[in-house]
């Protein structure tokens, strides 16, 4: 499954517990932030993926310990969503069912299984159309979905729909700097205006707060990400973004972006590969793909040149 950069960085950033919470903080109901110990979320395995279900990914997810104590958690998925998909409830369900399956597959003794809260980050254009709930896919009127209540599926999910916020509340918002900064970057993604100015004009208001050693990767995966999304001159980009950070931060920060760039492309090659060789043979060997995975940047581009004519797999990978 090819990664795009929105997948880069909401996996980068909200993929550490920390900025997850916030996040959380700022979309769960009260009554549900009461019943839980978000200091206790730590990421779980989200990839629920096999060989016939490659595509069936979650994006994130977390558990945390029940306020209640004891051994009970509750599991918490986090999805991101850059367009209108309105059968997302569908994508939510799937992603639940396989979670239960692997928490029953490793915990055959317990008759129970953890509740999952699943939350939708969405950042297109427009805003999200549809009730943030399964019952938006049923085909029933509302008369009829009444009439069954309980007696079919449903399930609500939770939104942070940015397309129906401004970027002053994101920067309102009572979150860690690099959480609002993130936020930014992802609403003003989908604007005509350049989003090296939008980003640029939150890190000079949120800088006093982005000083600390720990804002660095994070900084720099915010700036790798506008510099992949915003179509304006790198340079441009860079000059805008440096300009924007304090002296103690701006060197560490462009050299981490860069590096971190220098990895997506690696990165990108290794999911071309796999997607041609997966089109062209079928499922792709464990021992195939961990040699692509560990394969040089030089040794990647080998590779891809070579399966166009190759008719195997291992007339691909022959010394």
């Amino acid at each position: 499954m090819t990664s795009t950069p929105h997948d880069a960085l909401v996996r980068g950033i909200f993929g550490q517990p920390q900025y997850a919470a916030d996040e959380l903080r700022c979309v769960l109901p009260p009554d549900v932030l009461r019943e839980l110990r978000l200091e206790t979320l730590v990421l779980a395995d989200g990839a629920f993926v096999d060989e016939r279900l490659r595509a069936s990914s979650t994006d994130l997810l977390f558990r945390a310990r029940l306020a209640s104590g004891g051994a009970r958690f509750v599991f918490i998925l986090f999805e991101h969503q850059s367009t209108l998909d309105e059968r997302m409830p569908l994508r939510l369900l799937r992603y639940q069912a396989r979670i239960w399956e692997r928490h029953h597959a490793e915990h055959r003794d317990d008759t129970h299984v953890p509740p999952i809260v699943s939350l939708l980050l969405h950042h297109g254009r427009r805003p999200w159309p549809w009730k943030p709930r399964f019952s938006s896919v049923l085909a029933l009127e509302a008369p009829a979905l009444a009439a069954f209540g309980t007696s079919i599926l449903g399930f609500d999910f939770l939104m942070d729909d940015l397309a129906r916020v401004t970027e002053r509340q994101i920067l309102d918002r009572a979150m860690d700097a690099v959480s609002r900064l993130t936020l930014v970057a992802l609403h003003g993604s989908r604007d005509r205006r350049p989003l090296f100015e939008h980003v640029a004009e939150a890190m000079r208001e949120l800088e006093p707060e982005l000083r600390a050693g720990a804002a660095i990767g994070p900084l720099a995966r915010i700036t790798r990400y506008v510099l992949s999304v915003d179509d304006s001159q790198p340079d441009q980009i860079r000059t805008a973004l440096a300009a924007a950070l304090s002296t103690e931060t701006r060197s560490s920060v462009m050299t981490a972006a860069d590096q971190l760039r220098a990895e997506g492309r690696l990165e990108a090659r290794r999911e071309t590969l796999l997607e041609i060789l997966e089109s062209k043979f079928g499922s792709v060997d464990p021992s195939v793909r961990r040699r692509i995975e560990s394969g040089a940047l030089e040794q990647l581009v080998v590779w891809i040149r070579r399966v166009v004519g190759a008719r195997s797999v291992e007339e691909v990978f022959a010394a």
